[in-house]
């Protein structure tokens, strides 16, 4: 898959939790997906960091998109939710428990998991997993897909992954999470996969002089943007970065820096809103200085206002506390 964007996990732009609390992962993932019978084990090795993980999350009409990071080893249990779901490793493996079959799912092998069906599921240490829920009228049980390892539909999960970092905004990213949703249906329909003149675009292709553009805007987002400099940083000139950054990413360079920062303070709130509930503070460390704008960008970026971000993350701290409450309750009644 061509990724040359910095991207530090999947799906960034819809970041929903980041904690270093197992049963607030749990929960989050319950509510977000729809399957409430999980649970988990988590296994930390001796002398490494506790637990730590992130989960990204949009929904859409018909199909739900999940990025999941997983720095902790652990085994997830239970009955999938009434969807069917398509899961990928970009980085780690997952080795999946059905009944008495085995399979282990690794970066480019995706693994088909049927509506409401009982599973394991090991991950290895370290794991970005991509996965997307799927409604009605995909089943298994009528061979809409294939279960495991199919490389057409592995091209299509890629084709979508590499679009990812470079959403302009929430439409985009919608009509491309409902263009993703129509190629799929077609695909497990019909058995028709993707031919070359339908393929989803590769944003960012092999022009390394873009891949270097995007890692030096990256490097950059705490300085003020200077397209002279990245551009001669590049081995480009000025037109001819901002020519090639509108056809291989679909944004100016401008435009790109300020999805970045847009990124960052969106993590920045969700990993520390506890510690620093202000929401100027910060949009300010990332040099978003007018806050009537910068409330606007937001809401274009990412479908929803800074402190719908912040309520959301407590409705999910919120669900874990209290389901925690009422087990540690009816554990003391037993």
């Amino acid at each position: 898959m061509q990724a040359c964007s910095s991207q530090f996990f999947v799906l960034e732009h819809y970041l929903r939790l980041a904690t270093r609390k197992p049963d607030h992962w749990l929960s989050a993932l319950q509510v977000l997906t729809g399957s409430s019978s999980l649970s988990q084990e988590v296994m930390c090795s001796e002398g490494k960091e506790g637990f730590f993980a992130r989960l990204a999350f949009l929904h859409a009409e018909r199909i739900n998109v999940c990025g999941i990071y997983l720095h902790s080893p652990l085994k997830i249990s239970g009955s999938n939710a009434d969807a069917l779901a398509i899961i990928m490793p970009l980085q780690g493996t997952v080795g999946f428990k059905v009944g008495s079959r085995n399979f282990l799912c690794a970066p480019r092998i995706p693994f088909v998991l049927d509506r409401n069906t009982e599973f394991c599921a090991a991950v290895s240490e370290a794991t970005h997993v991509f996965i997307v829920q799927l409604a009605e009228p995909f089943s298994q049980e009528s061979g809409a897909l294939p279960e495991s390892g199919d490389p057409n539909l592995t091209g299509i999960l890629e084709s979508f992954l590499v679009e990812t970092p470079f959403f302009r905004n929430h439409k985009h990213a919608m009509e491309r999470v409902e263009c993703l949703e129509l190629v799929l249906a077609r695909y497990g329909e019909n058995g028709v996969a993707l031919n070359p003149k339908e393929r989803i675009k590769e944003l960012v292709g092999n022009d390394r002089r873009v891949c270097r553009a995007l890692h030096l805007i990256n490097e950059r987002l705490d300085q003020e943007f200077e397209i002279e400099s990245i551009a001669r940083d590049s081995g480009l000139s000025h037109r001819n970065l901002y020519y090639l950054m509108k056809k291989y990413v679909g944004m100016t360079p401008y435009n790109y820096w300020r999805s970045r920062r847009l990124i960052k303070v969106r993590e920045s709130l969700v990993c520390s809103d506890q510690e620093s509930p202000v929401i100027a503070n910060h949009a300010l460390r990332w040099g978003f200085n007018h806050l009537g704008r910068f409330s606007s960008y937001y809401l274009e970026h990412f479908g929803e206002y800074p402190s719908e971000t912040i309520s959301s993350l407590e409705s999910l701290r919120g669900y874990a506390e209290e389901k925690s409450y009422l087990l540690n309750n009816t554990d003391r009644v037993s």
